[in-house]
This record gives C-alpha cells, structure tokens and sequence, in this order.
C-alpha cells in the first residue's frame, strides 16, 4: 500500500470523527460507500446503506444540546486488494447530554473496510466492538452504570 493511499485512509477517518462531532452527517455520508454497512456495538443490530447510516446517526446526534467528542487513534490499516483495505481504530469518546444530566464515555476498537472508488477512498463497513462504558451524573461527575466487555 502505498503512502498516499495509507495517508487518505487516515485522513478519510479523522474526517469521519470531526464532521460526526460537528453534527454534519450529509458531508459525512459522502465519506461512506452508497451499499456501506454498519455495526455500532450498543445499537443491536447492523444498519444497511448510506442512507440508513446517515440517518440513525443524525436521529441519535443532531439535538444542538447534545455534544460529543470521539477520537481515533493507534490506526492499524492494511490493504486486502487493489482497491480494498481494512483498518482497526482505537476509539475513546465522550457525549454530553446536558438537559438529562448526563455523560457516556468509554472506549472501543473500531472496525472499518475501505474500498477506492473513482472519487478515491470511501468507508464501505464502519463499527465497533466497546472495551468500556460508563454513564456519569454530568453535575457530579457520580457513575450511574459501568460496563465492561471482560
């Protein structure tokens, strides 16, 4: 794989945090393959499609008073084929909800497929498996719930 192809997978996913954190979900369904899946660990189920993506995210994150914070990182990208790659993606995140006093944070390990395509590279499977979950008081700072995979 080359570097450019490594450094637009990476800039493709950085991407993907930053306009998800900013409540852009149009400009981020363009980062998707059109027959892009996803498995986001604590949903249940798999979403199929670009628009089904875009659409359970923007329904989970567009209330102004929500925000978030998710950060990507250790990136492990590997290409399977011509114009076709997989990568693994530390994720921590942070939401806050103010208005039920509330803050989820954890980690998890993202799991995407990649596929090149003649605009270049599109996420064509996106989720992750959490590692830990915590739900806070936002006021106190006091845990409500914890869980762990182990």
């Amino acid at each position: 794989m080359s570097d450019d192809d490594l450094e637009a997978i990476r800039r493709l996913k950085y991407a993907y945090f930053r306009l998800l954190d900013l409540k852009r979900f149009d400009e981020l369904g363009a980062l998707l393959t059109e027959d892009c899946t996803a498995t986001y660990g604590d949903v249940g189920g798999s979403l199929e499609g670009r628009t089904a993506i875009v659409e359970f995210l923007s329904g989970a994150l567009s209330d102004p008073g929500i925000v978030s914070a998710h950060h990507g990182h250790h990136p492990e990208i590997e290409r399977t084929g011509e114009t076709t790659a997989t990568g693994v993606w530390y994720l921590q995140d942070r939401v806050i909800v103010p208005a039920a006093d509330l803050e989820i944070g954890g980690t998890a390990f993202y799991r995407d497929e990649y596929r090149k395509e003649g605009s270049g590279w599109r996420i064509s499977h996106t989720g992750y498996e959490r590692v830990f979950e915590e739900h806070r008081t936002h006021s106190t700072m006091a845990v409500r719930k914890f869980r762990s995979r182990f």
